[in-house]
This record gives structure tokens, sequence and C-alpha cells, in this order.
């Protein structure tokens, strides 16, 4: 079986959001295209260091200032994850003005070899890859609503900066 390649232009939406309590949440990014709904799992850290990322590539190319459409829909359903993302890579296509996001699997289940980096379509055991091309207003749609999802998580302590939960928080400063 061929290697999954999702290679997606012109998506409708964009998005990242959570299913969950805080502290037990699980983060997804969606894109949907024509109908049809896509979503990926990432980790809370993949989902902050990519919208830094996002956030700087706007900066660089002083794309930062383009008109918003704030996306508060809440994530379409079903929300079955296509796969896990691992490595991720972002570039900027000068001549077309868009942004394209890759993004590579954690695992293939069919191998047990491991890829550290985001490797070509004809590697037949690579994991799946993701290649979503955005426009600079879909990605900064998408820092602001990820910015606003990720800081929605458990408050942390003013103590020790650890996160409380909701039946409490053992401080380790607490005497």
């Amino acid at each position: 079986m061929s290697r999954q390649i999702f290679n997606l232009e012109m998506v409708d939406r964009f998005t990242l959001g959570t299913v969950g309590q805080p502290g037990e949440r699980q983060f997804f990014i969606q894109a949907r295209k024509v109908g049809q709904v896509f979503s990926f799992a990432l980790e809370k850290g993949q989902a902050q260091a990519l919208t830094e990322r996002f956030h700087e590539i706007l900066k660089e190319s002083k794309l930062n200032k383009v008109q918003l459409d704030r996306d508060i829909s809440p994530l379409d359903t079903p929300i079955e994850s296509e796969f896990e993302l691992g490595v991720m890579a972002i570039s900027w296509k000068y001549d077309s003005q868009s942004i394209v996001f890759e993004a590579q699997g954690v695992t293939n289940l069919r191998s047990d070899r491991v890829f550290e980096e985001i490797v070509g379509d004809d590697v037949e055991d690579a994991p799946p890859i993701l290649r979503i091309t955005l426009t600079p207003k879909q990605v900064r749609s998408f820092i602001e609503r990820a910015n606003s999802v990720i800081k929605a998580g458990r408050q942390p302590c003013m103590f020790c900066g650890g996160p409380i939960n909701l039946e409490g928080h053992f401080c380790p400063r607490a005497n």
C-alpha cells in the first residue's frame, strides 16, 4: 500500500481546536475543502510552535496586518484524526503570496522506520503527509484563534507556575 498524501489547496477553512476539558484536551488542526473535513491530531506544544512560526512568517513578509476574518465556530464533527502530526515545515511562496504548511505523521503503522525529517512522496514506507496551501488571511485567522484556544487551558499557579486542575493543585512552594 502506498503512502497517504493529503494535498489540500484552496481550503475553505483552516483552524485549530480542542476536544475535552482543560488538562485533558486533545488538539486538532482541521481543514475543510468543498464540504470534506480533514482533522489531524497534534500536541499543545506543537500548536504553540506552529502559531509562533506562522506569526514570524507573516511579520517577515510584511503581511501581519492583513485583514482578519474571525473564526469562532466549533470544530466540524465528527472529529476523526487522519493521523497524528509529527515533523512540520512552513514555507513562503513568494510568486503566489501563499504559505505552504507541511506535516508528516509521527509513524507509519506498516513500518518500523523512524523519520526525523519530511521525506519525498516517493518513499513508500514513510508516514502519511499533509500539505496545505494557505492565504495570509487564513494564516492570520488561524493565529488569532490558536492563541485564544491555547490560553483557554488551566490557569497557572501564581507561586510555582504549574497548572491548576479543576479539583485543586499541590504546590511544591506552599508550606
